[in-house]
């Protein structure tokens, strides 16, 4: 090869290097810049020194390039990719747990008696219709497809405002099909009289839609990135042994949880409100039912009921499954809780029986969710399993400050991405990094496990019957104690810097 043939070739290669080094470190850049409110200045700093490098390489491409920097800029280009796929990998997941589009489900559904096996069968019959017009799986889909497959065409439609009513009239066979959302073993099931409904009902027809979801107003972050406001979030745990979140998910499982916490104090309080509690349904025409009924009409529905209640705006809202709450306490390696009783119950996957003993122990997945749900062998049944629920919150928060392995921060985001759904913004669960670094650098912290101020508050209340007319039965209910609602409202508030805390003592010393 001629020496004029060689200088060309070396000057292509080194043109298609430097090529490869400026798109490496562009894409390297953008995936740092995805990352927000963590490390700021460091962040910058990187940047600069990635630009510089870059300006090196530009000025050796002008002289005469000798083979080490040519491999310098391979390595350059290869520590680049490896940095974007590693950032994109955990920005990916992080961002996965905002699932900002929600797919609703609605199915037509049948007695499993009925001689209907498909929606060609479908023809002479009564099917019940919820009145909801906003409700996008109890109504809207089940409109579309009644005009997809001309069903007024040959049957009466049944228009109702409640859809256990509906569903009841369906089990006494005065209608023969009706429409609900395809979560409806998730909403029924823990309904006396409706326990077995997976075996008792069969599906004829079922329709998906996918839309977007509505993002709050409200962001943690204001104007400052690295100040967080204080804020309130709904925690919601979705009785469902299914692995994923993928669709819209009702809220009417086996956890109400309002927290709310200061960044600036780090102080947290938590209340557990139970599923039964008899209140005004806000997307009801404020009509009084129990509060998990609020749930079958949606996440909106259940929040804005909540905030009417004690009078608290809820800024977010967190929705966990059973596959979640396991999967997180074994990617923690368990979690060490002061268990009250033995308590009982079956696995995650509705199978076999798994008991938990009394006194401090370590808690593995399986187990922590025992504490989670079960409420049949307490003394004050919901009351007290939201109580435990509140423990096991406790034992989490403390356990993920010790998480100092990269992998075991991998898994449990996996884990949750897969089995949480959130309105947080991704930058807004990227801004907590800020919070736990401040802890783990706390003095404090270093001394006392109780890193952050945890305020339990607990409701009171009477359980009685109450009957309800549309269902012409009692039904047991939980009336809240209006004074018990004035109280955790104003502590709530306080701690969201809404009210000012009063001094209980105050002292005066003379000098």
């Amino acid at each position: 090869m001629s020496k004029r043939k060689k200088k060309k070739t070396t000057l292509k290669i080194n043109n298609v290097l430097i090529l490869l080094v400026l798109i490496s470190s562009c894409f390297l850049i953008y995936h740092i810049l995805l990352l927000g409110p963590i490390e700021p200045v460091i962040r910058y700093i990187i940047i600069g020194v990635i630009l510089l490098v870059n300006f090196i390489f530009f000025i050796i491409k002008k002289k005469k390039t000798k083979k080490i920097a040519k491999v310098m800029m391979i390595l350059f280009i290869c520590v680049n990719v490896l940095l974007c796929y590693s950032i994109r990998k955990v920005y990916g997941i992080i961002d996965s747990i905002n699932k900002n589009k929600i797919v609703y489900s609605s199915s037509l559904i049948t007695l499993n008696s009925n001689n209907i096996s498909s929606i060609d069968d479908v023809s002479g019959y009564k099917i019940g219709l919820i009145d909801d017009t906003l409700s996008v799986d109890n109504y809207i889909i089940a409109k579309e497809i009644i005009d997809e497959q001309k069903l007024e065409n040959d049957n009466k439609f049944v228009s109702y405002n409640d859809l256990l009513v509906m569903l009841k009239d369906l089990y006494e066979k005065k209608i023969d099909l009706m429409f609900v959302s395809s979560n409806f073993d998730v909403m029924f099931q823990n309904t006396e009289g409706f326990e077995n409904i997976n075996n008792d009902v069969k599906v004829i027809l079922e329709k998906n839609k996918t839309i977007k979801k509505q993002t709050t107003s409200f962001s943690i972050l204001g104007n400052n990135t690295s100040k967080m406001k204080p804020f309130s979030v709904l925690l919601m745990g979705v009785d469902s042994e299914k692995d994923g979140l993928k669709k819209n998910a009702y809220a009417n499982g086996d956890g109400l949880m309002l927290i709310t916490f200061n960044p600036q104090t780090l102080n947290i309080t938590l209340m557990s409100i139970p599923r039964d509690t008899y209140v005004p349904i806000s997307c009801r025409n404020n009509t009084k039912n129990k509060l998990t009924h609020a749930g079958w009409f949606g996440t909106d529905c259940m929040m804005e009921t909540i905030e009417n209640v004690f009078d608290i705006d809820i800024n977010y809202y967190v929705k966990v499954n059973f596959k979640g709450v396991v999967g997180i306490v074994d990617a923690l390696g368990g979690v060490t809780v002061d268990v009250p009783k033995k308590l009982c119950t079956d696995n995650s996957n509705r199978q076999g029986e798994v008991c938990i003993n009394q006194g401090i122990q370590t808690l593995n997945g399986e187990e922590a969710l025992v504490l989670a749900r079960n409420r049949y062998d307490l003394k004050l049944g919901d009351i007290d399993r939201g109580y435990n629920q509140q423990l096991l919150l406790k034992a989490l928060l403390n356990k993920m400050t010790e998480v100092r392995s990269v992998n075991t921060l991998l898994e449990i985001l996996e884990t949750v991405s897969n089995n949480l759904d959130t309105n947080f913004t991704t930058e807004e669960i990227l801004s907590f990094y800020n919070i736990f670094k401040d802890i783990l650098a706390s003095r404090e912290y270093q001394s006392n496990n109780d890193f952050i101020n945890i305020m339990q508050l607990r409701l009171s209340g009477v359980n009685h019957l109450q009957y309800f007319s549309n269902l012409k039965s009692n039904l047991w209910v939980y009336e809240l104690n209006k004074d018990s609602v004035k109280n955790v409202s104003y502590e709530m508030k306080v701690n969201l810097n809404k009210e000012n805390p009063e001094m209980e003592k105050e002292f005066h010393f003379k000098p």
